[in-house]
């Protein structure tokens, strides 16, 4: 899925140009800082280029939830609640381009801060439910059943890594971990459409 591909390109060249101002406001590249990485590069000189990223991986997201969903095998009555969490987590990732403020450890100072915090909540709540919803639909579909496991190893990261995520390092590996979930569902769709499976 280009969205999520396109969103780490982003946010590691936001870096790489706008480095010195990261560190002007306090970011800390490996360690703990209240300055929130991947979405303070927003606040910078280039900052439009990671509000028009946040915005396009969420429409990207909000669209590749009803084609996944297609591609796997539906049963149960809540078998609409799983792409549904993954549009709420595209939602909440376009509201997520709204500016965040440079120190989140202070709570939102802004209401374009506060919009972004709530955002980040939703988006770490729902697409770690996603995970598990898509973990028990992946186990009933054949075509899929290789992806089950994969999908719980991820959500249980998903957690361990949040935790960790206090040190920008373990952010790098909790976005690493999200990232390379979508885009493994999205190339795994894409061979399955092509295949005509």
């Amino acid at each position: 899925m280009i969205g999520a591909a396109a969103f780490a390109v982003v946010a590691f060249f936001l870096i790489l140009v706008q480095y010195g101002f990261m560190l002007g406001l306090g970011w800390e590249p490996l360690g703990a800082s209240d300055v929130p990485w991947p979405s303070a590069p927003a606040l910078g000189p280039l900052g439009w280029l990671q509000v028009v990223s946040f915005a396009f991986f969420g429409l990207t997201l909000i669209f590749f939830a009803p084609g996944l969903h297609r591609g796997v095998a539906s049963s149960g009555r809540l078998s609409w609640a799983v792409p549904a969490l993954l549009v709420v987590a595209g939602v909440a990732l376009v509201l997520a381009a709204f500016k965040t403020d440079p120190h989140l450890i202070q709570g939102p100072q802004t209401w374009h801060g506060a919009i972004y915090l709530l955002a980040f909540l939703v988006l770490a709540l729902s697409f770690l439910l996603s995970l598990f919803f898509w973990w028990m639909r992946f186990s009933r579909d054949l075509r899929w059943l290789g992806y089950a496991l994969y999908t719980l190893i991820t959500a249980s990261l998903y957690i361990a890594l949040l935790f960790a995520s206090t040190w920008q390092w373990g952010f790098y590996l909790f976005l690493a971990n999200v990232l390379t979930w979508i885009e493994l569902m999205a190339l795994q769709l894409w061979r399955a459409g092509a295949c005509g499976e």
